[in-house]
């Protein structure tokens, strides 16, 4: 079966490869130029398609086109990526080539917005108002990005306030729900100081109906609101943005279905809900030398979560305060050597609370580093980009109750870059690259007696890829092929119970896959891009210290799907003068087969999503959609454990939603 998804997927590639030949003998007039790509998750301005790396940039028309509201949904348009919510929001697991969200507490991929860090509970709150784009960097990224960046780093991308008057707004409802969202930009002293404020709002209707008494269940509202103020003189090279942000999250989503139930979403009638308050604020300020440009970049973040799932009390507290400086060199000059060098810090206080046996744990976590990257185009053709990065890491915890706990431990760790590309010629480029990821040891947030160990030691990845790229020189398609080998050492994985797991070292992890993608405009009104993950993710060499008689070496790793697989289609008509296109599109995602523990147990199998969609585009400024969303109605597992009581349970994705959007600029 392998070697017929690979083969499957070598032939998209290499067919989506020689497309460049069909596409240039269209006449001119009948292509769409894509505009040349930049990436700004690289700490740096570069093109996309000069990284040496796998990179992906979806801009923010295309993810309203598909409907696409939250973080959590970006794996309708990213490949290879697999992102769901695990018993509710606040831990959502996000997996990118096989490297998935094991630990609760520090998923294996990084979300940033505007270069700031954000909560992992955060993941699939709604996408910021104002999106410009979303930037995903594939496979460790631990020289930029340090702890926890082992899958790779999601960088969501806003517009800045500037000296233009606008209004944003949009609302959709459907059959699952409904959501709203507006902006006001306005300059406030004309050329120097501008400001904006966002609110955005969602609503999921109930999912589930509980057992016995039919009531509806499983809704969620959530509420975001943010105010920017941003002070960039015309023609000063100083740039200050200062934001704020609230946000609150009441649900009942953390609902569960037995075996038997699984198609009728009936749910057990067991208290389970939770209330999610975020509190942030950052400063963004960069000075441009002319030569290069410093940017300092500080944030703050509060969280309080308080959670009953399956009528078991614990809530959670954590704040984070982080700040980098760094240096990046001006890459319009031209130069034979780029760079960004820069310092981080972050401290993070956490508090979990379990009232039923009246244990209080608490842990502060100090994080320093020092990091570097380079790019020396060593010719016109050939660039060198090495990378390094130390990190220092203090874990002080303490917990108090049914456990008695007070230590500390301190941590080092270095992570290496080494990556080139090099220009076939004007329309392909070729690299390779070396990159590592590093996650600190600690202490196991989760403190109960039924804890055989409570602190873990460091998990480091090393990651090899190669790949070559495609990119008309008239800009009607860009096409890329990656292949990846990984290995990480003493894997990180939450073990035990399902209502007392805590963090372990597990062994060796093995991840390899291929990665095909491409867009394009082969005719001024088509629009198609698509993608595939073919991914292999295994424990190599199982080894739990504090359970030494099990051993799943060969199991698959949980919540990572061996084959995924994207596409999206739209086609413009042109209406009578006046009254703009009409845009029917259709999207596919599948996601393969998962499990959901490492035993390999219980698990949901591949399925198909797809959503339909119809685009009234008026003008620039006026947008109507009608939409389908899961069309066929498919019933699927995001979450699943065992139960003594109950045997297997499972939590649902969203059923089909049909309905409409409208959107207005002024």
């Amino acid at each position: 079966m392998s070697r017929t998804l690979l083969a499957s997927a070598s032939v998209l590639a290499l067919s989506s490869l020689a497309w460049p030949g069909i596409a240039g003998a269209q006449q001119k007039e009948e292509t769409t130029v894509l505009e040349p790509i930049t990436v700004t998750a690289t700490k740096r301005v570069q093109e996309a398609f000069e990284v040496p790396a796998t990179v992906a940039i979806v801009e923010a028309q295309e993810l309203q086109d598909r409907g696409i509201a939250s973080a959590g949904e970006l794996d309708r348009a990213f490949v290879d990526t697999n992102i769901r919510s695990r018993s509710n929001r606040a831990y959502t697991n996000v997996t990118v080539r096989g490297q998935s969200s094991v630990d609760y507490y520090e998923p294996s991929v990084q979300l940033y917005v505007d270069g700031l860090p954000q909560d992992p509970s955060i993941f699939s709150q709604l996408l910021p108002a104002g999106l410009d784009s979303v930037e995903l960097l594939y496979g460790p990224q631990g020289t930029l990005y340090g702890r926890g960046a082992i899958g790779g780093v999601i960088n969501v991308v806003t517009r800045k306030p500037d000296n233009e008057l606008r209004v944003d707004t949009a609302g959709a409802l459907h059959t699952q729900g409904g959501d709203a969202s507006l902006l006001l930009n306005t300059p406030i002293i004309d050329g120097v100081i501008y400001g904006d404020a966002a609110l955005t709002f969602r609503r999921e209707a109930d999912q589930y109906t509980l057992l016995g008494s039919g009531q509806e269940i499983g809704g969620t509202d959530d509420l975001n609101g943010r105010i920017r103020l941003r002070y960039a003189p015309d023609d000063s090279p100083l740039d200050v943005m200062v934001s704020t942000q609230r946000g609150r999250v009441d649900s009942t989503e953390e609902q569960f279905v037995m075996e038997s139930m699984f198609n009728d979403r009936i749910a057990l009638p067991i208290d389970s809900r939770y209330r999610l308050d975020t509190a942030s604020f950052g400063v963004n300020a960069s000075y441009d030398l002319d030569f290069a440009t410093i940017t300092a970049l500080t944030g703050y973040q509060d969280r309080k979560l308080d959670r009953t799932t399956l009528g078991f009390q614990t809530p959670e507290d954590q704040t984070t305060f982080s700040q980098e400086l760094r240096i990046a060199s001006d890459p319009e000059l031209g130069n034979a050597l780029d760079y960004v060098v820069g310092v981080y810090g972050q401290r993070l206080d956490f508090e979990r609370r379990t009232p039923l046996i009246g244990q209080v744990s608490q842990q502060t976590i100090d994080s320093y580093a020092i990091f570097g990257d380079l790019a020396w185009h060593a010719t016109d053709r050939l660039d060198i980009s090495p990378g390094l990065r130390f990190d220092y890491e203090k874990a002080r915890a303490r917990a108090d109750g049914a456990v008695t706990i007070a230590g500390e431990r301190s941590f080092g760790g270095v992570s290496p870059k080494l990556g080139a590309s090099y220009a076939l010629d004007d329309e392909w480029r070729v690299h390779g690259l070396f990159s590592t990821g590093y996650k600190a040891g600690g202490f196991t947030r989760n403190v109960t007696p039924e804890n055989i160990a409570f602190t873990y030691d460091p998990q480091n990845t090393y990651n090899g890829e190669t790949g070559i790229k495609y990119r008309a020189l008239d800009g009607s398609l860009e096409a890329s092929l990656s292949a990846y080998y990984n290995v990480t050492k003493d894997y990180q994985l939450f073990v035990g119970d399902v209502y007392l797991k805590y963090l372990q070292n597990a062994g060796e992890v093995t991840a390899k896959g291929i990665n095909p993608a491409f867009r394009a405009n082969p005719t001024e009104r088509l629009g198609i891009a698509g993608g595939l993950g073919l991914n292999r993710t295994t424990f190599t060499k199982y080894e739990n210290s504090v359970n030494p008689g099990i051993d799943y070496t060969g199991n698959r790793v949980p919540y990572a799907p061996e084959f995924t697989a994207n596409l999206a289609l739209d086609y413009a008509f042109d209406l009578a003068e006046g009254w703009g296109q009409l845009i029917p599109r259709a999207g596919m995602t599948y996601a393969g087969s998962v499990f959901f523990d490492e035993t390999n147990t219980i698990g949901q199998k591949g399925f198909f999503l797809v959503d339909l969609g119809l685009s009234w585009k008026v003008s620039e400024q006026v947008v109507a959609d009608v939409f389908v969303n899961n069309v066929f109605d498919e019933t699927y597992a995001v979450y699943g454990f065992t139960e003594a009581t109950y045997g297997n349970l499972y939590q649902l994705g969203t059923g089909r939603a049909f309905g409409g959007r409208v959107s207005f600029k002024f």
